[in-house]
């Protein structure tokens, strides 16, 4: 450990959520602001929230990763207008939950609770139904940053415009997010979720676009040859209707998850965890509190520790509404052809519009989850999806895919030379870096 003062470095190991990606790191724990500015100007670095990115979004060989998750404080809330300013480290499901207990929504939050808003911003992380709310972009008013060039700068639409934008899907390139002012929603007292069985991904794709207005919308599939997009599509509408009762909200499900020694995701326990989903999600409509809704991973602990050791990979891409149809045709040939595991299909419907590298468009999205990756079927078949969806004019989520190279996310994001030379205009030294910018010549 380094004991200069100001800036003392730990060495330690980081690997990402999907167990796929990891470095021997020296990490700097700031609690002060100070601390942060100490940092030499010239040292590579990237900051890290909460570290539950499935990919190596906030850690790389050699470079300082700055860990601010001390940086947690909700610093100021207006309850007339909504506006609540956070530190970057804050963390997703805090927010959430402060927001509810005070009558507003936070209406983007991504799955993990635990997620922190300063990597919300990095990933522009799209929630529950990004075709009605968008993604997290629309929901920040202002981000406070720190440039080891130009020191702290204010940013928003009018100010520093440019750079603010960039810090959407910037990856952390854009500089240290250290505060930012959201804009909060009225909440509803609940929502009344419904669940409609569909037969196929093709099917499920005009449910998503019977209810685009939902404030909850995703479908949930079986990726099996046998079986292939069979599954439910969950509509969540408002409720007015008070909770009769306070259900059990599950504990935020961990920053980190133990693996299991084996995989059990192999084709009997597969098979075994869709008729649970069947069952479970089955036809029907239910009643449930908002944050139980926005967080369905905090119920996932047994899932994730079954990929075991080897981890997992989530491919997830969105193809235009014209292309899906003979997409999905393709991608169920290949299923029956090559027979991989998948282990969960999920669908979304997106009405935005492609900014930079995020993640957004008009289209369906797929995200298909896979176990042991590294595996030769698995891999080939992995690179099949990836043609397979480029081919159709898919657009691939960066800050998912940890088998994504840049080949590849070069011909799926068609500007991408011209992204790149924008957003390295706020870090001509390179200084940020990670795993995943490196990954894909960023």
């Amino acid at each position: 450990m380094s004991m200069r003062r100001g800036f003392a470095l730990a060495e330690t190991d980081l690997r990402s959520f999907d167990r796929r990606e990891s470095a021997h790191c020296h990490v700097q724990k700031p609690d002060r602001y100070r601390l942060i500015e100490a940092l030499p100007d010239d040292v590579q670095r990237i900051s890290r929230g909460s570290g539950v990115s499935y990919i190596g979004a906030s850690f790389a060989d050699g470079c300082v990763v700055q860990d601010l998750s001390a940086f947690d404080r909700l610093l100021d809330f207006d309850a007339q207008s909504g506006l609540l300013t956070v530190e970057a480290g804050a963390r997703i499901g805090d927010v959430v939950r402060f927001a509810l207990a005070h009558g507003w929504l936070l209406p983007v939050a991504p799955g993990h609770p635990r997620a922190s808003v300063g990597g919300c911003i990095a990933a522009d992380v799209h929630g529950k139904n990004p075709a009605r709310d968008g993604t997290f972009r629309q929901h920040v008013e202002a981000i406070e940053l720190f440039d080891p060039s130009s020191g702290w700068l204010h940013l928003d639409r009018n100010h520093n415009a440019e750079r603010f934008s960039a810090c959407f899907a910037g990856f952390g390139i854009p500089g240290l997010i250290a505060q930012a002012t959201l804009r909060l929603v009225p909440a509803s007292a609940g929502y009344s979720l419904r669940s409609v069985a569909v037969a196929s991904l093709v099917e499920a794709g005009e449910v998503l676009l019977a209810h685009a207005g939902a404030p909850l919308l995703y479908g949930w599939h079986d990726g099996r040859a046998n079986r292939f997009g069979r599954g439910v599509v969950r509509f969540g509408l408002e409720s007015k209707e008070p909770m009769t009762r306070r259900s059990r909200l599950a504990a935020d499900l961990p920053a980190t998850i133990k693996p299991w020694p084996w995989c059990a995701w192999n084709r009997t326990g597969i098979a075994a965890m869709n008729r649970l989903i069947g069952h479970r999600y089955g036809p029907g409509q239910v009643h449930v509190a908002i944050e139980s809704a926005m967080f369905p991973l905090n119920d996932a602990r047994a899932y994730y520790a079954g990929f075991g050791a080897e981890g997992f990979v989530e491919a997830q891409w969105l193809l235009p509404h014209a292309r899906y149809a003979d997409f999905v045709g393709s991608l169920e040939g290949e299923v029956a052809r090559q027979r991989p595991r998948i282990s969960l299909i999920a669908s979304k419907l997106f009405d935005g519009q492609a900014q930079g590298f995020g993640f957004d468009g008009k289209g369906i999205a797929l995200a298909i989850q896979l176990p042991q990756p590294k595996a030769r079927t698995q891999a080939a078949f992995i690179a099949s999806l990836t043609e397979l969806a480029l081919l159709h004019g898919g657009r691939p989520n960066l800050i998912k895919d940890s088998s994504l190279q840049a080949d590849a996310a070069q011909r799926g994001i068609a500007d991408f030379a011209a992204c790149r030379e924008r957003l390295r205009i706020f870090d001509p030294q390179g200084l940020q870096g990670s795993m995943l910018t490196r990954r894909l010549g960023l």
